[in-house]
Formats: structure tokens, C-alpha cells, sequence
């Protein structure tokens, strides 16, 4: 996918979040995984990301889905494991 091809596959995704899937999900299934497609607006749910794509990729193989995880801004977050120590 080119650049602006993603942005308007992004944007189209977002909108259909927004406006159709966040007030029927996010109470129920909030922190959870949706896969949207975003050419027929099917959408699924998982507890990851790899279950929610399995699941749409069942329906619709060889599609490209968008992720979200229900309620938050990121699907994944980002933590390192290391601990750092100063020297005084």
C-alpha cells in the first residue's frame, strides 16, 4: 500500500471506529481487539490481535484489516523491561 493509499485506508477505518463501532463496542468490549474491513465494514473481535484478523481472514481472505483495541489510542503499548540504576 503507497502512502497516500494508507492514509485514506487509516482515515476510512477511523471513521467507520467512530462512527458506527465505538458506541455499539466500547461499553461491552472495551479493551478488546476489533479487525474492520474497511471495503465491506465487516468487523471482529478478539482478545488479540492475531485472534481478530483469524477471524476476519476466515471471512475475507487475502484482505487487509485495521486494528483498534476498543477503548484506547493505541493497540499496543510499548515498555521496556530493563531496569536502569544510577551511580551516585
Amino acid at each position: 500500500m503507497r502512502n497516500g493509499h494508507a492514509l485514506a485506508f487509516d482515515r476510512k477505518a477511523e471513521a467507520i471506529y467512530q462512527r458506527r463501532l465505538k458506541p455499539k463496542l466500547e461499553r461491552k468490549y472495551k479493551g478488546r481487539i476489533v479487525a474492520i474491513d474497511v471495503d465491506s465494514g465487516d468487523y471482529f473481535l478478539g482478545r488479540t490481535v492475531m485472534e481478530a484478523m483469524e477471524k476476519g481472514r476466515r471471512k475475507h481472505p487475502g484482505k487487509i484489516f485495521y486494528a483498534i483495541r476498543i477503548g484506547y489510542p493505541a493497540v499496543h503499548s510499548l515498555r521496556s523491561t530493563r531496569q536502569y540504576y544510577s551511580i551516585d
